[in-house]
């Protein structure tokens, strides 16, 4: 008992001044009865759209939120976290719910799985997670690297670590060696006699995308292999932005298409081996194909894909023991998981038709499983 007072001293000591509901209301120039109806999401007696968003504007700026921490005061028992995630269709992020799911029910705690994103209602939607005191922490994988409303809520000192993520002025983050992930992709090419090797990369405005395109880039370079900008195109990780990245590639390469191609995304490497395949190439007979992240799907695509398989469910293991910790007032640090990537092979690549042959050589300092 006298640990439980001395944890709820310490933090409400660290914790800056919280705004109560009745300050919202006031800044919003709304009854406290009407403010707590539209901060709780309660649509039985409709505000106007206008009052809706003045409350929760007045709510953001004043860092409201719920006051999850006295509710705790009365029960003494912390009740959950949240996860928000980008697109709930993308199977990549049960493997990371996987790794969060398992420290959280070890420690008694339970997990909410928001989608948020690019548009105003999945913004709003992971915004009233915290405004309305839902949760005592947030896990978030949809941060951009400039991103406002990740650097508010973490500046109220809300617990937040962000997921495979990282964003400017907000400390506490777990990731992957992105990088080292696309060495081993562009090493298996080589190894294979690939020397037009391509690039579908990830968005410009996230890290993850930027650390797999410098890593890309680097292996190139090590191998003295040409970097040509018509080989790489930017897109989303969605199947969609991968059919239009491949269809990028073949329109601006022409009759000199890259023989191989690396994808930052599952997703995207779906949409992308359809393309290929519809515009009338084989895989991987004309252009070998790997992409980031091994799922189990990789194994019932046409052809099977080969994948860098990513250390993501240690990834969510590691950020919800940070995320604890941050509840329990500790420190947040910015952690890269010291995991290897691991090539995992299967029928999407293989020799270049046209190939001259280079004798064949073990890729350095990759752990290769072959299915």
């Amino acid at each position: 008992m006298d640990a439980d007072r001395e944890h709820d001293a310490r933090r409400a000591a660290q914790s800056p001044k919280v705004a109560i509901l009745k300050d919202v209301a006031r800044r919003a120039r709304v009854d406290p009865s009407t403010a707590s109806r539209i901060l709780r999401g309660d649509d039985r007696k409709p505000a106007t759209a206008e009052t809706r968003e003045r409350v929760l504007q007045a709510a953001r700026e004043m860092g409201y939120r719920a006051n999850s921490v006295a509710r705790s005061l009365r029960t003494r028992q912390r009740e959950a976290i949240g996860l928000v995630i980008p697109d709930a269709a993308n199977p990549g992020f049960a493997e990371i719910f996987r790794g969060v799911q398992a420290v959280t029910a070890k420690a008694g705690w339970h997990v909410i799985v928001v989608e948020g994103g690019p548009n105003a209602a999945a913004d709003l939607g992971w915004d009233r997670l915290v405004l309305e005191g839902r949760v005592d922490g947030v896990l978030v994988l949809v941060a951009t690297i400039r991103d406002p409303m990740v650097k508010r809520v973490a500046q109220s000192g809300f617990p937040l670590v962000l997921v495979n993520r990282r964003s400017d002025g907000v400390a506490g983050s777990v990731v992957m060696n992105d990088a080292r992930g696309s060495e081993v992709a562009v090493n298996h090419f080589y190894d294979l006699g690939h020397r037009r090797i391509g690039h579908i990369a990830g968005p410009p405005n996230l890290d993850t995308g930027r650390r797999r395109l410098a890593g890309f880039r680097d292996a190139l370079r090590k191998y003295k292999l040409p970097a040509r900008l018509e080989w790489v195109a930017v897109t989303d990780y969605t199947e969609a932005g991968g059919a239009r990245a491949a269809r990028e590639i073949l329109e601006k390469s022409g009759k000199k298409p890259p023989t191989a191609v690396y994808i930052a995304s599952f997703m995207s490497g779906v949409g992308a081996m359809k393309v290929f395949k519809d515009a009338g190439l084989d895989v991987p007979g004309d252009i070998s194909v790997v992409v980031s992240d091994e799922l189990s799907l990789a194994a019932h695509t046409a052809p099977p894909l080969t994948t860098v398989d990513m250390p993501v469910t240690r990834m969510g293991e590691i950020a919800a023991e940070m995320l604890l910790r941050a509840v329990a007032c500790e420190p947040v640090s910015d952690i890269v998981v010291p995991d290897e990537p691991r090539l995992v092979v299967r029928a999407s690549t293989a020799r270049p038709r046209s190939s001259i042959e280079v004798g064949h050589r073990q890729t350095p300092h990759a752990d290769v499983e072959r299915k």
